[in-house]
């Protein structure tokens, strides 16, 4: 073989070897083409997983806790748990302005946020913080899926908020229909307790008074007669409250402006609060009409006023307040008093309970006016705080003209 045909040779076996090279370097690259596409496939389901975990702890956490508080504050230390940076990453929580917090919580600039919405009007947010030197790699360090999973951690909150508050809700009526049930037994009691004691008592009272008449009557016996007349009315007095709280009797309704009754029915303790120091604040609404039993809702007024003339006993501030919610009319009575202590609040409506001094009341005047409420398919509340007053707001149908 000659030098020409030895040199052409090799030149060809040059050739191919370098295209073999070529070819095994192509199939390499697609190889680590696909090894990458491989880890980052499994670095999405690893993700995903996390994701998903987040979530179902999330959910799982809602339907067990019936704790808010406790709930919130497990689902802001879970939520980091679900991002892709979970060791530098943070949560917050914050619902009706109560912030709950993940561990290690940090602020920084490098954020998502998602707001919480409950009936349509926004109650809160979750917002999820990386540490800030994750940006220098990459320019937003959260994922898509990271935006989707945050809100749907936010649908799970405002289902449990919107849970928590019908559960409330129904405890409420519970609690409503149970008071009413009582206040309907002790009503039929009352009515017997009455009729039997006022025949007896008005015996007691004529004869003392007969014998007040009696000439050369000792002064001894004159006074002892007199105590006694003056406890046999006041026991009278509470007959007729009695009376007043157990009867059903049917409601006389007319229109009129409520501004005005309230007006007439305070009339006659304005000199007593002048006595006493206390300034009364009128805040009315203008053109408030409704249609209800005038002397029942005096009654309700001035008994909820005198209420709040003896507790301030030092003198003081009350307030009465007008306003049209909705279709509703919503009148308060407020004072700068003693208050109520919470434990006592919620027997503020039980027959014959009452903090009063002897001689102060019965314990049926609240109990008079919680009945010719829920007559009206109206609503009392009362709120208490020790030393800084108390204040009873009533619900009732508003009738506009």
């Amino acid at each position: 073989m000659d030098k020409r045909t030895r040199m052409k040779a090799n030149n060809d076996r040059s050739e191919n070897q370098q295209q073999l090279i070529d070819r095994l370097i192509k199939r390499n690259e697609k190889l680590e083409k696909v090894n990458d596409e491989y880890k980052r496939v499994c670095r999405n389901e690893e993700e995903r997983i996390k994701e998903l975990n987040c979530l179902y702890q999330v959910a799982q956490c809602v339907v067990i806790e019936t704790d808010m508080d406790r709930a919130l504050g497990k689902i802001a230390r879970i939520i980091p748990n679900g991002w892709q940076h979970t060791k530098k990453s943070c949560a917050r929580v914050t619902v009706k302005k109560n912030p709950f917090l993940s561990g290690n919580f940090f602020k920084s600039d490098v954020f998502q946020k998602e707001d919480v919405f409950l009936d349509g009007q926004i109650v809160g947010r979750i917002e999820v913080f990386y540490d800030s030197s994750l940006v220098s790699n990459q320019e937003n360090p959260f994922l898509i899926e990271e935006r989707n999973l945050l809100k749907g951690i936010a649908d799970i909150i405002s289902f449990y908020l919107q849970k928590q508050r019908n559960d409330d809700k129904r405890k409420i009526i519970q609690q409503q229909l149970l008071h009413a049930d009582r206040l309907a037994t002790i009503g039929q009691l009352a009515a017997g307790v009455a009729h039997e004691l006022n025949e007896p008592l008005g015996n007691i009272l004529g004869l003392a008074q007969l014998s007040l008449k009696l000439p050369k009557l000792p002064d001894q016996a004159k006074t002892d007669l007199n105590k006694i007349e003056d406890c046999v009315i006041y026991s009278r007095e509470i007959i007729k409250k009695l009376m007043e709280f157990s009867r059903q009797s049917s409601l006389s309704k007319e229109t009129f402006d409520l501004n005005q009754l309230i007006e007439n029915s305070i009339t006659f303790l304005e000199v007593r609060c002048h006595k006493e120091d206390i300034t009364i604040i009128r805040q009315y609404a203008e053109n408030v009409t409704i249609t209800a039993d005038p002397t029942q809702i005096k009654q309700v007024i001035t008994n909820l006023t005198i209420n709040a003339i003896q507790a301030m006993k030092n003198g003081g501030e009350l307030t009465i307040l007008t306003r049209k919610v909705d279709k509703k009319i919503v009148f308060s009575i407020e004072d700068s008093g003693v208050g109520i202590l919470e434990k006592n609040i919620s027997r503020a409506f039980v027959p014959f309970y009452t903090t009063k001094d002897v001689g102060e009341g019965t314990g049926l005047g609240l109990s008079v006016v919680y009945g010719i409420i829920q007559n009206h398919n109206g609503d009392i509340k009362v709120s208490s705080k020790p030393g800084k007053g108390t204040i009873f707001q009533v619900t009732l149908p508003l009738e506009e003209v």
